[in-house]
């Protein structure tokens, strides 16, 4: 028994342990999009359902060959595959990587306790499993991230594998066969297969959801990844460890009014502070899965031998849940609509669960804040009028029209709930630079004073408004991620046309297009590349700095913009300076509502300091990232 519990918390926590290291390797390749975490829980879930498939099938000696045949996969490294669209290769890449390794590790719990096939411990033991991974996600962020590279972790992550492997492979040679109790019958349960399955899709939908709605605002980091994914692993541990901590009336009406505030809270958005644009979904998050996984509880088999049946029915419906959220949503909504439709569905299969006990509907108090919550979720279903809206990989894109203070109406592109550039609408005012980038602001003051033949670089496009400053002679090179903004920017706005620079426009991630091509002798470097708040650390690594310097001129300079809500950029900017040998300054431009600007923080970086009214140096303290050691936990306000 001692053997079992040891084997199954190693590989929950290698297995979990796992699922932050390859999602932040692979953030670099894709621009450091949120949705690259989404897709990768997708694969997750999706191999957790061919290992417990596998737990299902596999006797002993079958178990071993796996386990040695993953062994190839060993030492663990990222295999990059990228042939085809970002989803396919992000799978297939963590296919080549971590596939086998991964089937072994999910396999493991459930084949340990069919193995054991006693009455009472089983379901300890998938608490114990939890508990495993819950560890794993918690070191992550805290201990692992900020103290160890990439390159350490690997190597730490393969010798914890070789240890599980040896574990496993003398737990298995010892078991001859699984208890003849858990090969014959049927399994008798309390609930019906349907049932298991709707609730561990409705909470892996709610997990996914909840995570896209955090970081598409805050930033793509292992926390913000982790957070959610704690919650939903601490959901199961406490009902499956304490089937009482589940108390079905109160936690339905604490249900109820979550998603209220939850609802409230993504409505308002942006307007409120940042820990509570995180407190409230989390808490809300955790409330719900405890109403699935608390009623899955109470449906679960009632006999050992429906323990792999269960088990599987649990994957299927997280690997089905997974998939409405990263494959199904972006294809039929322009918004992050799965986000209420999740919250709401929580209520109905509550009321479902409750209603199948009492065989017979019951209007009473818990019914009735289920009711509420649900109907809450309509606010975020109401469509915000529009002229275009659309979604993608890279998040939701949205152009509206509005007026400021004065009454001008101006056009407004948002990715997700920020502004990502504005453009008045009247052609007296159309041309004035607007948002992040007004006159007085660092790249306004040095895009202006720009020679007539300068070569200017742009890494963010958004509305096109840095074009504006372009004169007859210039020549603007802007590399953009997102192909939808390049359609947006065209379509609603006018900056692109009417600048007198001459444009051209590569499609792709910045980093990856500077490393390919030859020189481009820039004389002024603009990177401006982050979608709300999030950050592509990628493009602020010392890695990053030696490409933007191979592309400028001696005399050139290199502007980086730093507002963010969350994260203090200005000691990391002033680190990679340092790197290149570079001065670093700080101007805060404040914003005017009356020319439709923002309050601004840039960085300028030139070999010889510029003069630039109210700049001041840079932070000396020295917080450097490399494409091997980044801490976005480090520089959290």
């Amino acid at each position: 028994m001692t053997r079992h519990g040891l084997a199954i918390f190693v590989g929950s926590f290698l297995l979990f342990l796992i699922q932050p290291l390859l999602g932040k390797l692979l953030l670099p390749v894709h621009g450091g999009s949120s949705g690259v975490w989404t897709v990768c829980l997708l694969f997750f879930q999706t191999l957790l359902l061919a290992g417990y498939a596998w737990a299902h099938i596999a006797k002993p000696r079958w178990h071993i060959a796996l386990l040695l045949l993953s062994l190839l996969s060993l030492p663990l490294a990222l295999h990059q595959f990228d042939q085809a669209g970002p989803t396919t290769s992000i799978f297939v890449t963590l296919a080549l990587s971590a596939g086998l390794p991964y089937i072994a590790l999910a396999a493991t719990s459930p084949l340990l306790q069919k193995w054991l096939a006693i009455e009472a411990a089983p379901y300890r033991l998938y608490a114990l499993s939890n508990v495993g991974s819950m560890l794993a996600l918690l070191a992550y962020p805290f201990i692992i991230e900020p103290w160890l590279s990439i390159r350490t972790q690997l190597t730490v992550w393969t010798a914890g594998y070789l240890f599980f492997v040896l574990t496993c492979v003398f737990i298995a040679w010892r078991t001859h066969s699984p208890v003849a109790a858990a090969e014959s019958g049927s399994a008798s349960s309390s609930g019906p297969v349907w049932l298991w399955i709707a609730l561990s899709a409705c909470g892996s939908a709610l997990l996914m959801a909840s995570t896209n709605q955090m970081s598409q605002e805050i930033a793509p980091m292992p926390f913000l990844w982790i957070l959610p994914l704690t919650l939903y692993l601490l959901s199961f541990i406490l009902v499956f460890d304490r089937p009482a901590f589940y108390h079905r009336d109160w936690m339905a009406i604490l249900c109820g009014l979550a998603i209220v505030s939850a609802c409230i809270t993504a409505t308002l958005g942006t307007t409120l502070a940042p820990l509570i644009q995180i407190a409230a979904p989390a808490v809300t998050l955790f409330i719900c899965l405890l109403v699935c996984h608390g009623e899955l509880v109470r449906a679960r088999p009632t006999v050992a031998n429906g323990l792999t049946r269960f088990y599987l029915a649990i994957a299927a419906g997280g690997a089905l849940g997974g998939a409405a959220v990263a494959l199904a949503s972006p294809r039929l909504f322009s918004r992050y609509l799965e986000y209420p439709i999740s919250l709401a569905a929580t209520c109905v299969l509550a009321v479902i669960a409750a209603w199948r006990e009492r065989g017979r509907f019951q209007w009473d108090h818990q019914v009735r804040a289920l009711g509420l919550g649900a109907a809450t979720c309509s606010l975020l279903f109401s469509p915000t009028p529009s002229l275009e809206a659309s979604r993608n990989f890279y998040g939701t894109l949205r152009v509206t029209e509005k007026h400021d203070k004065a009454g001008l109406p101006f056009r407004l592109l948002t990715h997700g709930q920020t502004s990502h550039g504005l453009q008045y609408v009247n052609r007296d005012s159309s041309r004035q630079p607007t948002a992040y980038y007004g006159w007085n602001s660092a790249a306004g003051l040095i895009l202006s004073g720009c020679p007539a033949t300068a070569r200017i670089g742009l890494i963010g496009l958004g509305v096109g408004t840095l074009a504006r400053y372009g004169q007859a002679g210039q020549t603007i090179r802007i590399y953009e991620l997102d192909p939808g903004v390049i359609q947006m920017a065209r379509r609603w706005f006018t900056y692109l046309a009417d600048s007198l620079a001459t444009i051209q426009i590569v499609e792709g991630d910045a980093r990856i297009s500077l490393r390919d091509e030859p020189p481009q002798n820039f004389d002024v470097l603009v990177v401006d590349a982050f979608s709300s708040d999030s950050i592509p650390v990628h493009l602020l690594t010392r890695e990053a700095a030696a490409i933007y310097r191979r592309h400028l001129r001696d005399e050139g300079i290199l502007l980086i913009h730093i507002s963010n809500r969350m994260l203090k950029l200005e000691p990391v900017v002033a680190a990679m300076a340092k790197h290149i040998g570079w001065s670093a300054q700080y101007l805060h431009s404040p914003g005017d509502s009356s020319r439709g600007t923002y309050d601004a923080n840039w960085m300028v970086l030139a070999k010889t300091p510029v003069l630039i009214p109210g700049a001041r140096p840079a932070v000396t303290q020295l917080t450097e990232w490399t494409d091997d050691f980044a801490s976005v936990w480090r520089v959290l306000e």
